[in-house]
């Protein structure tokens, strides 16, 4: 376990995640990965100290452009998805964009069907958040409890909204957010001509290769 971060690192770190999570926000919105109303929300867990950091990005409409920063006690913070230690996550980012929030009003679980998403990532399909009644970390431990057999998504559908993605790190988190929704981007464009297909025999294997995640997918059924 890494020690414990003297005050000084703590004001530190929090303006390298501050940095970070600009540079994410910046990259996410430029590329159009974002809707237009660039929503983005960062929670994530400060090693060595009981808290979460909060950073939050204002509207478009809003004149000041800084986004705001919180921090809180994480013990307290019981309903939060990092609470789940078989996630191995850091992170969680609340974000909207435009064809994963169409998966998301379908009520349709996402399947990852683009090899430049799924070479990175385990989860063969994201799910969505259709109970909203109950809350994020519930839906997810009952589906690790129901179905270990699958590795853990790295992402929920929020039902006729956007998505929460959660992962090691600010920066490694929005990546996933930029593959993702890519991945549903291009397969809603396939739609078009036939619909995203399966992968063909020996693609995942060859995809898993180049990010050394094999041995890892091979203790999962799919």
């Amino acid at each position: 376990m890494a020690d414990p971060l003297t005050d000084v690192d703590l004001v530190s770190y929090v303006e390298e995640a501050k940095s970070d999570a600009i540079h994410a926000y910046n990259f996410l919105r430029e590329t159009g990965t974002l809707s237009a109303t660039w929503t983005f929300h960062i929670s994530h867990r400060i090693p060595g100290h009981d808290k979460l950091l909060s950073i939050r990005f204002p509207w478009p409409w809003e004149r000041n452009r800084e986004p705001s920063i919180g921090i809180d006690t994480f013990s307290e913070r019981k309903e939060s998805i990092l609470n789940e230690s078989r996630l191995d996550a850091d992170t969680v980012i609340h974000a909207h964009t435009p064809y994963l929030s169409a998966w998301s009003l379908a009520h349709k679980d996402f399947p990852i069907r683009y090899v430049a998403a799924q070479r990175h990532l385990l989860a063969r399909t994201i799910p969505n958040h259709l109970e909203r009644t109950r809350s994020v970390l519930d839906v997810i431990r009952e589906r690790l409890d129901t179905h270990p057999e699958l590795a853990p998504p790295p992402a929920l559908l929020e039902s006729n909204g956007g998505a929460n993605f959660w992962g090691k790190g600010i920066v490694k988190t929005s990546e996933l957010i930029l593959l993702i929704e890519e991945a549903a981007r291009f397969q809603a464009i396939a739609e078009q001509i036939g619909g995203a297909q399966e992968y063909t025999p020996g693609a995942l294997e060859l995809q898993w290769k180049r990010t050394g995640l094999l041995e890892k997918a091979k203790a999962f059924a799919g």
